[in-house]
């Protein structure tokens, strides 16, 4: 499913040297706070609406450009076509404040989600799929991944309505 992150300070342009990345952390829903989707996710394909939060921790700079960047906390709104094996026609947006070493905010990042072509597999992947718009990273691609402990065969045979999980979100 879709989402996206929000506005902040521009950070200084600095091209990344090739094959490392900017940013990357571990993300998660929180603890009794999971993703929703209305209607449920189910077995055949429609348009669905998703909502929630994302942590963002243990955030590392390979490239060094953000090592300032400890943890972050993101809100996600995204629409799709979609069901328990795919999504398309992803739309959404996430506003992420990030936090620094002592813990206090230190600015914002938008991040813009948008996939036309069918995401065939963990379809809650797409949610960390996009391009950072505006704020912190700004410019940067967005790939990441969900690990749901829900089945196939649960979604296919109740739907889903929540999403916990656990994965990764790397930025450029």
């Amino acid at each position: 499913m879709p989402a996206a992150l929000g506005l902040g300070w521009a950070l200084p342009a600095r091209p990344a040297p090739a094959g490392k990345s900017a940013l990357t952390c571990a993300a998660a829903t929180p603890s009794g706070r999971p993703l929703t989707f209305t209607p449920r996710i189910g077995l055949t394909p429609r348009r669905v609406g998703a909502r929630g939060h994302l942590e963002l921790t243990g955030c590392t700079s390979p490239d060094g450009t953000a090592a300032f960047l400890r943890s972050g906390w993101a809100s996600v709104k995204a629409t799709a076509q979609a069901s328990c094996t795919s999504a398309r026609q992803v739309r959404g947006s996430a506003v992420i404040t990030w936090f620094g070493v002592t813990g206090r905010p230190v600015g914002t990042s938008k991040l813009r989600v948008r996939a036309d072509r069918l995401v065939a597999g963990e379809p809650a992947d797409t949610l960390l799929n996009g391009t950072v718009a505006a704020g912190w990273l700004a410019g940067e691609r967005v790939v990441g991944g969900i690990t749901p402990p829900a089945t196939l065969l649960g979604c296919a045979t109740r739907g889903l309505a929540t999403l916990p999980g656990r994965g990764h979100i790397t930025f450029g």
